[in-house]
């Protein structure tokens, strides 16, 4: 493989809607790379590495690697959990060997802004960039307290309802900082302090690979053609996306990425999806993680801290319909290198869900229409 010419590739998204499914690498890359990202970073090197840039508060060690620990469900990068000499427990957010992550500090840059106004994220010690192709992209971050809302549930199921409601809340609670542009953030300019987004507009960032992720989907024969290319115009030109409204975007707010003490949420991690956008979509793409019947409670806490938005319905229905776009390409490009049960189930129920929505928006007819809530 050729890295540095996929680390062009792999760190630019100034052409992503969701950057696990848009990164511009192939499904052969993708399982090369992320296969044994664990194994090939050893804990002695990163000690040695992050203590070069750390300067007051040392890293005494670095835990063994486990996999199956809360902090690695769901992620792209390898996880490790360290102590500092203050005693400091500090999360080390590593790309694969090689690799570039750039996005870094866009995601820091997110997170201390959420920290700012009054969300539970996390403070960032130090970030490394790639250097050549045997160093490794880190991130040293504070070590929030508390257990994956993912985790806690499978202790105490009964506490569900209560949950998805402060998640509810606790999203509101973000989408009131407002954001510049739309779409993934300019990492560069983050470096200097600007969280900007690299699109003019809401709807030039939803049209963001559309096209490719559609072919993807016909190519695997989970839609038409002619499915697809309604679609496409629904995207393409519909009013409803003309809103200037842009807040930040956690983009990945689900079970794996929050913590809680059993009753609220007392922390949001994971910032690497984060983007600037219209709060309806990170809603939508809230819902394509879970069950129907969970989204009830959860707009439930929801508006009990904002105002409903106007079309509100249709908006919602239209975003979810491009994330589930998005995951379903994302799902079928990983199935090519993971055949799995578990993900081919996903395939299935994301396909159910990709029909529901074509049969809300008229899309099995000859010509499409637009639904607002007026």
């Amino acid at each position: 493989m050729d890295l540095l010419e996929i680390n062009q590739r792999i760190s630019d998204r100034s052409e992503c809607f969701y950057w696990q499914t848009d990164r511009k690498i192939s499904a052969e890359e993708t399982g090369m790379i992320w296969k044994d990202r664990h194994s090939a970073i050893t804990n002695e090197e990163l000690l040695e590495k992050i203590n070069k840039q750390l300067v007051d508060d040392k890293l005494v060690f670095i835990n063994p690697l486990d996999l199956d620990a809360q902090t690695s469900l769901g992620n792209v990068n390898s996880i490790r959990v360290g102590v500092l000499e203050s005693g400091k427990e500090v999360i080390i957010r590593c790309h694969p060997k090689g690799v570039k992550n750039g996005y870094f500090y866009a995601e820091s840059l997110a997170a201390e802004v959420a920290l700012e106004n009054g969300i539970p994220a996390y403070k960032t010690y130090c970030i490394h960039e790639l250097e050549d192709a045997n160093d490794i992209s880190y991130q040293v971050i504070e070590k929030l307290d508390g257990d994956t809302v993912q985790y806690a549930l499978k202790g105490d199921p009964k506490a569900e309802e209560n949950l998805v409601i402060e998640m509810g809340k606790m999203m509101a609670k973000l989408h009131k900082i407002e954001a510049a542009g739309f779409g993934p953030f300019d990492n560069d300019l983050a470096k200097s302090g600007k969280l900007v987004g690299r699109h003019n507009s809401l709807k030039e960032s939803i049209n963001a690979s559309l096209d490719e992720n559609l072919e993807r989907l016909v190519k695997y024969d989970v839609l038409t053609q002619g499915v697809a290319d309604r679609m496409k115009e629904l995207f393409e030109d519909n009013a409803l996306l003309d809103s200037d409204v842009s807040v930040l975007i956690h983009n990945d707010f689900a079970d794996w990425n929050l913590l809680t003490d059993g009753k609220t949420i007392t922390g949001v991690i994971d910032w690497d999806e984060c983007v600037a956008g219209n709060p309806i979509q990170e809603i939508a793409c809230w819902s394509t993680f879970f069950d129907p019947e969970r989204i009830k409670p959860f707009l439930k806490g929801y508006f009990s801290e904002i105002n409903m938005y106007d079309n509100f319905e249709g908006t919602f229905q239209l975003m979810r319909l491009r994330y589930t776009i998005s995951k379903m390409a994302l799902r079928t490009k990983r199935y090519t290198y993971e055949k799995t049960e578990f993900l081919k189930g996903m395939i299935e129920k994301g396909t159910k869900h990709l029909d529901e929505l074509a049969e809300y928006f008229n899309l099995n007819e000859s010509k499409t229409y637009i639904k607002s809530d007026n």
